[in-house]
């Protein structure tokens, strides 16, 4: 008897996500977690002195090796994390998604419009001042964390879970991964090239990020719940059933499945 094609789908079983990667290692996100709490409160006290022990060294060898070049290499990579682009690219997906899977369409729209109320409340605690040295570009507002980074993660770290509904392949899906990690980090290195965030700022932006991309699964999940797309395994068995493409599997009620945010 053949298996259900959703059984399989990427989407139904991603290869990764954020709670494979974390919380099936506790110990790792605890670790991140308390490391978080001690740079947040580091950057929070004396304008983040103990920081800048390591921070303002990396500061200025990087801006003493500046290239134009480079200048304009990190400029435009810089607007992938910055907030219109984010916040267009996110809406846009979330419609597109809509009538594929609702679930995915409503985390992006909860990562999308949820980022900045979290980002906007951590910097509003810690209030830690930007570097001043030579910036390239203008810097608003407290420092920590990276809010191009976190806006980078919110976007682009859910380019998998979108991926997982247009295709099958593993290859694929390996490779918006990949993509999607360059692609922060890039964003990461040009916050701080540009001199207008410190090197702990990015870090912890992306640990973050981390921790913001398992709750934006959550949503995934209880979305799914809620809502089941067609390509989750059918309620009554995952080795019989409709295929996949079928359109008649599209009013089939199913059951949810732990689809992951972000890396899935």
């Amino acid at each position: 008897m053949s298996r259900h094609p959703s059984a399989h789908h990427l989407h139904a079983a991603p290869p990764l996500t954020p709670a494979s990667l974390l919380l099936s290692r506790r110990h790792v996100a605890t670790v991140l977690g308390i490391v978080l709490l001690a740079f947040a409160a580091a950057a929070a006290l004396r304008h983040g002195q103990l920081l800048l022990t390591w921070d303002a060294p990396i500061q200025r060898s990087v801006e003493a090796n500046r290239t134009a070049l480079l200048d304009t290499f990190f400029l435009t990579v810089s607007r992938l994390g910055s907030q219109v682009p984010v916040l267009v690219l996110g809406t846009l997906a979330a419609a597109v998604t809509w009538r594929r899977c609702r679930a995915v369409a409503t985390a992006l729209v909860v990562a999308t419009f949820g980022r900045p109320v979290v980002e906007f409340v951590i910097k509003a605690l810690v209030d830690r001042q930007r570097p001043d040295l030579e910036r390239l570009v203008p810097g608003n507002g407290p420092s920590f964390p990276s809010g191009h980074v976190m806006a980078s993660i919110a976007l682009w770290g859910l380019l998998p879970l979108v991926v997982s509904l247009y295709t099958r392949s593993r290859r694929a899906w390996w490779a918006s991964l990949w993509t999607s990690v360059v692609i922060i980090a890039a964003v990461a290195a040009s916050r701080v090239y540009l001199g207008v965030h410190w090197f702990s700022d990015v870090t912890m932006g992306a640990v973050v990020g981390g921790f913001f991309l398992l709750g934006v699964q959550a949503v995934v999940e209880r979305e799914h719940r809620r809502h089941p797309c067609r390509f989750l395994p059918s309620p009554v068995s995952a080795d019989v059933g409709p295929p996949c493409d079928d359109p008649a599997a599209d009013d089939a009620v199913r059951q949810p499945a732990a689809v992951g945010a972000g890396s899935g």
